[in-house]
C-alpha cells in the first residue's frame, strides 16, 4: 500500500487523550473528517486509527481517535506521521495534482535550464507555495500560481516555471 502522508502528530493534549496534530494537506475537513481511517506511521510498524472527534485550536488539530480514553493510550504515538492509503483517494480534476505527486519533480525554466527540485509543497493563507532546493543548495519559497508554474509534467518529472527576476 503507497501512503500519503497528510499530518505530524506533535504531542497529546489534555488527559482525555486528545492528539496534535499539524495538517499537511489541502484537504484538511475531508481528511480529518470524523469517521475517517488514518494510518499511523510508528517506528515498529503502522497502526490503523479512527477519528472520533476534531477541532482546531490555535493553528493546529486537536484530533480524539474512536476507544480512546486517556492519554496513556497515545502517549507513543508523539512524534508520528498520519497518513491515507495513496488508493483511496478521489481523483483530481485535469491539471490539479496533489501535494505528494509534485515533490521530488525537477524544476527547470522555458528554456530547459534546471532551477532545482521541488523538496515540498506548503499551504499558506493566500496561496500553495513550492519550497524549491536550489542547485546551490539554498532553498527559494515559490507562489504555486499560473503566472509562475507554466507546466507540470509527472510522466518526466518536471515542472516547467517562469519566474521573474529575483524570484529566486
Amino acid at each position: 500500500m503507497k501512503k500519503m502522508i497528510i499530518g505530524k502528530i506533535v504531542n497529546t493534549f489534555g488527559i482525555r487523550g486528545e492528539l496534535k496534530v499539524v495538517p499537511d494537506t489541502d484537504f484538511i475537513e475531508e481528511r480529518f473528517a470524523p469517521g475517517q481511517t488514518l494510518i499511523v506511521c510508528l517506528p515498529e510498524g503502522e497502526a490503523e486509527v479512527t477519528i472520533a472527534s476534531v477541532k482546531e485550536h490555535k493553528g493546529l488539530l486537536l484530533v480524539l481517535l474512536e476507544g480512546v480514553t486517556n492519554i496513556n493510550q497515545v502517549e507513543h504515538f508523539k512524534g508520528c506521521e498520519l497518513a491515507v492509503d495513496q488508493d483511496a483517494l478521489p481523483p483530481l480534476a485535469e491539471g490539479e495534482y496533489y501535494f505528494f505527486q509534485l515533490k521530488g519533480l525537477k524544476a527547470i525554466d522555458p528554456q530547459g535550464n534546471e532551477l532545482g527540485t521541488v523538496v515540498r509543497m506548503e499551504a499558506s493563507a493566500a496561496q500553495n507555495l513550492i519550497r524549491l532546493k536550489k542547485p546551490d543548495g539554498k532553498q527559494a519559497l515559490i507562489p504555486y500560481i499560473d503566472v509562475f508554474v507554466k507546466q507540470v509534467d509527472l510522466q518526466a518529472k518536471t515542472i516547467t516555471l517562469d519566474l521573474i527576476e529575483g524570484l529566486l
